[in-house]
């Protein structure tokens, strides 16, 4: 996330052509019960009011300084899209939270934390924020939890064994097991498709850390095969539909950054923008697929107040 700078919520509602969203749980007429989870941050005291029909509740990550977070450690909050109330979940002074997910059933959320020492591990915590339960311990850095389907385990990405491979953890035994070791740069960012097959990530066939050489590939979790998207630069943060048939991902080869939407297979792209001035990044979908969750930035750098769109 090191990309990631403060945020601020604004209601910006941007309708487009294509629906998609970025963690939210979902209880919309006509929506069953659902979740996603967003890696934007917040500025409470800016949050206005949703229109109505949007129910649900966002998890989100912010690392707004203020009385109660002096040194502007990121923090976990949720927001009620109905309401517009924002809730701290975690109050650490110390130490970052990042990278919330909910879990399939929308009673827990998954999350990364330093609080253990140094170096970033997963956490498991109730979804208002209590009984927090540490998942992995390891000197290496653990990185974006992507919950399976039967919320029994997480797809995780790691620097244990490599500059960064697929790893998967069972909540019952703490168990881990590594997923790739074919690629010569990183293989971060996973997303699991809901049926619980494949696990869709950003991986570099190169080892230099830049985002452009990041593509969108696709790991068949019975067979252990993988295979790319497309051949396109600059694709990272995939994000599975809720039916499965498409995947949404952030293109960074393109100025400002921009939302792009394929079929499952690869086919199809399109490119979404909610504001064409700004950077995007972050999408996430909402339960019933009509729409997107991202976080949006005027500028490529930290620094900047960003904003939490649903497109």
């Amino acid at each position: 996330m090191g990309l990631l700078a403060r945020v601020r919520v604004v209601a910006i509602i941007l309708l487009i052509a294509v629906t998609v969203f970025a963690g939210l749980k979902s209880r919309a007429p006509g929506i069953e019960p659902g979740s996603v989870s967003a890696q934007g941050a917040v500025r409470p005291a800016t949050v206005q009011p949703f229109p109505k029909g949007l129910i649900g509740t966002l998890v989100f990550q912010s690392d707004i300084a203020g009385p109660d977070n002096p040194q502007g450690r990121t923090r976990i909050y949720t927001l009620d899209l109905a309401t517009g109330t924002v809730a701290t979940l975690t109050h650490g002074r110390d130490h970052r939270d990042e990278n919330p997910r909910w879990s399939p059933d929308g009673r827990r959320i998954a999350f990364k934390s330093n609080r253990g020492g140094n170096t970033y591990d997963l956490y498991v915590m109730d979804a208002d924020g209590g009984s927090p339960v540490r998942l992995t311990d390891h000197p290496a850095h653990d990185h974006d939890p992507a919950w399976m389907p039967d919320g029994r385990s997480l797809i995780f990405s790691s620097e244990r064994d490599s500059r960064g491979d697929l790893y998967r953890v069972w909540l019952a035994d703490r168990r881990v097991e590594r997923l790739t070791r074919n690629f010569v740069g990183r293989a971060i960012m996973p997303d699991v498709s809901p049926d619980g097959r494949a696990v869709a990530f950003a991986a570099q066939t190169l080892a230099r850390l830049q985002f452009w050489e990041f593509q969108i590939h696709v790991l068949d979790l019975t067979t252990g095969t993988t295979r790319a998207l497309d051949n396109s630069g600059g694709a990272c943060w995939p994000a599975w539909s809720p039916d499965g048939r498409a995947i949404a991902s952030v293109l960074l080869a393109e100025e400002p950054s921009l939302i792009q939407v394929r079929a499952a297979d690869g086919s199809g792209a399109r490119t979404l923008r909610a504001d064409p001035s700004r950077w995007h990044y972050y999408p996430d979908w909402s339960p019933d697929g009509r729409l997107l969750a991202l976080s949006v930035s005027p500028q490529h750098h930290e620094g900047e107040d960003w904003d939490l769109a649903i497109a």
